[in-house]
């Protein structure tokens, strides 16, 4: 695996020399850190008595790194993201009726315990989100509440709620009926800081926040520029490849017997590259959601470092960082030349208009985890999500 993965590929992945450092991160995380804790409990394969086959875990490791690497916009990953917001919402309203004074002047003490089944099925439904959404900064507060649960899991137990190894509760509820509401009353006294309760709601509104700014970032940006940045990234997706594809740069023989390249065709194709690459940066730069901002940030460094070897072909970059070609120095430069420029700078190009275009499609807080610069942070969702929590 280290052969493939060398630092100029790094670089190129993660934008700066600080995604060096947060890929080392991961890596160590996925080898016996956070992660390892995520391939039992979510790939299933630590159950007890399960064999594993050899490789197995390194398979699941590549998995896992080109999951980060290509990040892909799947239904699952729209659905948990949609659920993650609703569950935290009927988790933060269990809370509050838990917290709501009104709630135990009922001498029966089934208001209590009935808000008590709604929390621990929201906050089960959060957990259980939280761990296939790409809302970041909502999946650490959930963590948060996780962390809450085991540093209080006795008193929790003496209401009938134990922490399972996978951070979800379960809920005894014919241990339940014998419990006396002013127990859970004091579990989650909102006037007691130092109660579950009051943990929890400090994480919940933190979780609520993110929850309503990034729909308020969401709607800053107009649907035609939504539809622009995520189409205009495709589009300089598909174009990068084929500026880069050897079949561009397949020669042809002429009636002479001669072979040569089809130079009006590549000067095309290095022409559909150039204009779909500054229409990303037009669209890309008039979203809110940082994850489009920061990896635009990135690709357009990373043409500014390759303005040579650009420049050397005939494509030159304006201050704007926006690109432009000579078309005559282009039709007279070497295009094995060209064809070796664009592979070895089309593909980390390829890869942030791989990105913008799943930040540009998905807009959520999916994108915390990068830093302005593009660099992906090593702070990472499921560290947060099982350190200390299980």
């Amino acid at each position: 695996m280290s052969s493939s993965w060398d630092s100029s590929s790094i670089k190129t992945l993660m934008g700066s020399n600080n995604g060096l450092a947060g890929m080392i991160g991961d890596y160590n995380s996925i080898k016996s850190g956070s992660y390892g804790k995520l391939l039992k409990s979510y790939y299933g394969q630590a159950t007890s008595g399960t064999s594993r086959s050899a490789g197995s875990g390194s398979n699941i490791t590549e998995k896992l790194i080109e999951e980060r690497r290509n990040p892909t916009v799947s239904k699952e990953v729209s659905a948990a993201n949609a659920k993650l917001s609703s569950s935290v919402s009927n988790m933060t309203g269990s809370l509050s009726t838990l917290q709501d004074k009104a709630t135990y002047e009922d001498a029966t003490g089934d208001k209590a315990k009935s808000a008590l089944k709604s929390y621990v099925s929201a906050y089960n439904d959060s957990v259980e989100s939280s761990k296939k959404s790409t809302m970041t900064a909502v999946s650490k507060n959930v963590a948060g509440a996780m962390r809450a649960g085991t540093a209080d899991a006795d008193k929790l137990k003496e209401i009938g709620i134990t922490i399972n190894k996978d951070g979800t509760m379960n809920l005894d509820e014919k241990k339940l009926k014998s419990v006396d509401a002013d127990k859970i009353k004091a579990v989650f006294d909102g006037n007691d800081v130092t109660s579950y309760g009051s943990k929890v709601a400090t994480s919940m509104n933190r979780a609520s926040f993110y929850i309503s700014d990034s729909a308020a970032a969401t709607s800053t940006d107009s649907a035609s520029t939504k539809v622009s940045a995520a189409q205009s990234s495709a589009d300089l997706k598909s174009s990068i490849n084929k500026v880069m594809s050897d079949d561009t740069y397949a020669k042809t023989t002429g009636s002479d017997g001669q072979s040569s390249y089809d130079v009006k065709s590549i000067r095309s194709a290095a022409e559909d590259f150039i204009k779909n690459y500054n229409a990303t940066i037009d669209s890309a730069k008039k979203s809110s959601v940082s994850g489009v901002t920061s990896n635009l940030s990135a690709m357009m460094k990373k043409t500014a470092e390759n303005s040579g070897a650009l420049s050397s072909i005939g494509i030159s970059t304006g201050s704007d960082g926006k690109l432009s070609m000579d078309k005559t120095a282009f039709e007279k430069a070497d295009m094995a030349r060209v064809s070796d420029v664009f592979k070895k700078y089309g593909a980390g190009i390829s890869q942030n208009a791989n990105l913008l275009n799943f930040y540009s499609a998905s807009q959520n807080t999916s994108s915390s985890g990068y830093s302005a610069t593009g660099a992906y942070s090593s702070d990472n969702l499921v560290s947060s999500l099982y350190s200390g929590a299980v």
